[in-house]
């Protein structure tokens, strides 16, 4: 009787398991995080995902404190994950909005196939039909002729709902 009272408890805990370890990333929120110039940031105010004829899929992240946004734009087509590199149809964004003297100014650091100086990848990790879920980095570089300078985005990480 004790013998069949243990396998039964065991029998219990076996079947438990599976049930503990379910993928939480599911319930979890949208969220996109990086690293600029060595500093953490987080755009999570808004994050959302669109697209156009263009580019598929456009992944958006936003800091309203901050007033800067991160887009990282790609065509999925047939693929559900990978590692993308700067192609015709992949870009990185790095926007920024500062208020000057009035004024809004909006500084631009871009990563594409025919800017001189940029590089970067998007890693689609996880593709369902909840989610994507993915990490990036890229060398942007200044958008405006009167600022070419180069921001650095890196540990780049993000999750976003379809």
């Amino acid at each position: 009787m004790k013998i069949i009272l243990k396998i039964a408890i065991v029998l219990f805990l076996v079947t438990l398991i599976p049930c503990c370890n379910k993928d939480k990333t599911q319930k979890s929120k949208p969220f996109l995080t990086a690293k600029i110039d060595g500093v953490n940031y987080s755009f999570n105010d808004k994050v959302d995902l669109n697209g156009t004829k263009e580019i598929s899929h456009i992944i958006n992240g936003f800091n309203e404190e901050l007033k800067t946004r991160i887009m990282l734009g790609l065509n999925l087509e047939n693929q559900k994950t990978g590692t993308f590199e700067l192609k015709h149809n992949t870009v990185l964004v790095y926007h920024s909005h500062n208020i000057f003297k009035g004024k809004r100014i909006r500084y631009i650091w871009h990563a594409k196939e025919s800017v001189i100086g940029s590089s970067g990848t998007i890693t689609i990790i996880k593709n369902t039909d909840a989610y994507i879920e993915g990490t990036f980095s890229f060398n942007g570089v200044g958008a405006v002729k009167v600022d070419t300078s180069i921001k650095k985005i890196t540990e780049g990480k993000f999750k976003v709902l379809k």
